[in-house]
């Protein structure tokens, strides 16, 4: 791996037009010469991605799934891929305003020994930010996917994303075994990553999977990393309090929910638990920080 600039990792799925506009705003800001590297999870016309992906101008890559993995395990493919050691994650949906901002950004993650850096999104829909504009630099309790720098190393040495999360409370279970393997999750101020996000059917959502797998994850985030006892329970208030927020696919919710109560027990190897302290100083951290 080398650290000259951060390699661009981008996963997509079924949307080559989108994407195309985002490698249109990634080189009219400026980013041609980084390397690029896209996840094809398992497109149904992998022509038209490749199709895209020739037009960038520098290095580029296709790694292509046959079969339909999800977000977490195509971000774990593109880091096991990068030849960069710093890399920005983006979802196929967006792009950095301004690239002298990121490669600023880069120097402090490199400089402070961050593992994680993450930035705010600016919706191209109503203009609204994800984090207020006036919350200064912070510890994070989670990163946006979507608008993120890594140290690739630092990330894999945990394992990288859980695979079997498919998408869906992903970013904040790696943030957690991060956080308790003592690396640092930062919020960086300064650097807007705009959101080419309309809620349009050409969009191609899957509601009721996307409601499936946050009610399944919410609870195995806590229960995978925290004593059975504490986060089982959590896990469960967690997916409840959000399957009620919003109430469409009760029926993919509840499923969701008993899948992951069976999944708590049936990954039980997989499970890295924190000690009792470590849980409770997460939860109290993790009520007052952004993300």
């Amino acid at each position: 791996m080398t650290t000259e600039q951060p390699a661009i990792l981008i996963p997509t799925r079924n949307r080559p037009a989108i994407l195309r506009r985002t490698l249109e705003e990634l080189l009219r800001a400026g980013f041609g010469g980084h390397a690029l590297l896209i996840y094809d999870d398992a497109s149904d016309d992998p022509k038209s991605v490749a199709e895209v992906v020739a037009l960038w101008p520098g290095v580029s890559r296709v790694i292509r799934s046959d079969t339909r993995t999800g977000q977490a395990k195509g971000r774990n493919a593109l880091m096991r891929a990068s030849p960069s050691e710093y890399v920005l994650f983006l979802d196929d949906d967006c792009w950095p305003e301004s690239r002298a901002a990121l490669i600023k950004a880069l120097e402090l993650v490199r400089s402070d020994g961050l593992a994680v850096a993450t930035f705010h999104y600016r919706s191209l829909a109503d203009g609204t930010l994800s984090i207020p504009p006036d919350q200064g630099r912070a510890k994070a309790k989670s990163f946006l996917g979507g608008a993120s720098l890594f140290h690739v190393p630092t990330v894999l040495s945990v394992g990288g994303y859980r695979d079997c999360f498919v998408y869906g409370y992903e970013e904040p279970e790696l943030t957690m075994r991060l956080w308790l393997a003592g690396h640092r999750i930062e919020y960086l101020p300064g650097i807007t990553v705009v959101h080419n996000q309309f809620y349009t059917p050409d969009e191609k959502r899957d509601y009721r999977e996307y409601d499936y797998l946050y009610a399944r994850n919410g609870i195995l985030l806590s229960s995978l990393n925290m004593p059975w006892w504490l986060g089982l329970p959590c896990g469960l208030m967690r997916s409840v309090r959000r399957s009620i927020h919003q109430r469409r696919n009760m029926r993919a919710k509840f499923i969701g929910t008993l899948s992951g109560v069976w999944l708590s027990f049936a990954l039980w190897r997989e499970r890295k638990p924190s000690s009792i302290s470590q849980a409770m100083e997460w939860l109290r951290f993790s009520r007052s920080a952004p993300g």
